[in-house]
């Protein structure tokens, strides 16, 4: 049968399809056990529960496997979960990994292209040379053109991490136009690198998960390892923008709560974080409102990791009504 996405399921209807699923078995507050499922195709995300043969179920598959779900969709907090009735594993390679997961929004080669235009118009010194030369390594943008950002925050689909690494170099370069004081090609290279770590971070198959690489070691790590590969091909480079290039990779989450390895210590770091910061929370606000567009309510549902409902905006023919309400108060 033709696969159900997640981006249309509508709620209070009976469903079938296949999904990548991650489990946990739970234990209710009566003390039943059940089934907490997260399940994902290239459009999205949708949580579900299991409640009857929840642990017979959960022998029939590991995470990361696709299974075929039977479930009815319901509203929970405004958002669409299933109450799922039966699991089936999947025979390997009976559906299209394309199918589950999700890609960039823009062109790829598109988006490549406009970072290789910034980097060709950096000036030149040590940092422009690093930035060409990691460009100039086919096996690295071969996994940076393809790799996410993100497991599920932010640019969480394949081409996200060049689509975020573009939009953090855009922003870099325009505060550079506006606080003169900052080095533009440090800056820039800063955006350039800082998470290139995440094409070994991440693994993405049938789904995004973390590799051990990245669980273990992080990739903020991972990407000054990176970088010291390049800059050990590169004869004469500098101690000094060596360490400059680690410094900006490694404080870019900005607090150590958050997980920098060291908070930003110059001016150029502290801009780099905020660019990554920014670009990051619009993109996942973007989302955000996104997946609530089944809802024609003004608000989203709350968002615990912003602690807040986000404002959907108000109708766009509000202003119109508001006109007609005015004649037909002027005529009364």
């Amino acid at each position: 049968m033709p696969k159900l996405f997640i981006s249309e399921l509508k709620p209070n209807v009976e469903m079938s399809s296949h999904f990548v699923a991650e489990k946990q078995l739970k234990t209710a507050r009566n003390g039943s056990t059940y089934l907490d499922l997260r399940l994902s195709d290239k459009t999205g995300e949708v949580s579900g529960k299991m409640w009857e043969k929840a642990a017979e179920a959960s022998e029939l598959f590991k995470s990361g496997d696709i299974v075929f779900i039977r479930a009815r969709t319901e509203l929970y907090k405004d958002r669409i979960q299933l109450n799922i009735s039966e699991i089936l594993p999947v025979a390997a390679g009976s559906c299209d990994p394309s199918d589950f997961l999700p890609v960039c929004p823009h062109d790829r080669e598109v988006l490549f292209e406009n970072l290789s235009k910034l980097v060709a118009g950096m000036t030149e010194d040590p940092f422009q040379r690093l930035c060409r030369a990691v460009l100039a390594d086919s096996a690295i943008m071969v996994r940076f053109k393809t790799a996410p950002a993100a497991k599920s925050m932010h640019h969480a689909y394949i081409g996200g991490l060049l689509e975020h690494t573009l939009s953090v170099m855009t922003l870099a370069y325009r505060f550079s136009n506006h606080y003169p004081v900052l080095d533009r090609n440090q800056l820039m290279a800063g955006a350039f690198f800082h998470d290139i770590g995440k094409i070994e971070e991440f693994v993405y198959d049938t789904r995004i998960d973390y590799s051990d690489a990245g669980r273990l070691v992080g990739h903020m790590v991972l990407g000054t390892q990176i970088i010291d590969r390049v800059i050990g091909r590169l004869a004469g480079f500098p101690a000094e923008a060596t360490l400059i290039v680690k410094h900006l990779i490694l404080s870019h989450h900005g607090e150590t709560q958050f997980g920098a390895v060291r908070p930003p210590a110059s001016r150029e770091a502290f801009a780099l974080h905020l660019a990554d910061d920014l670009d990051a929370k619009m993109n996942s606000i973007d989302r955000i409102i996104s997946d609530s567009s089944h809802n024609d309510g003004l608000w989203t549902g709350y968002e615990t990791i912003f602690g807040r409902h986000f404002f959907r905006g108000f109708p766009k023919d509000n202003g119109a009504q508001a006109a007609s309400n005015e004649q037909i108060d002027s005529r009364s």
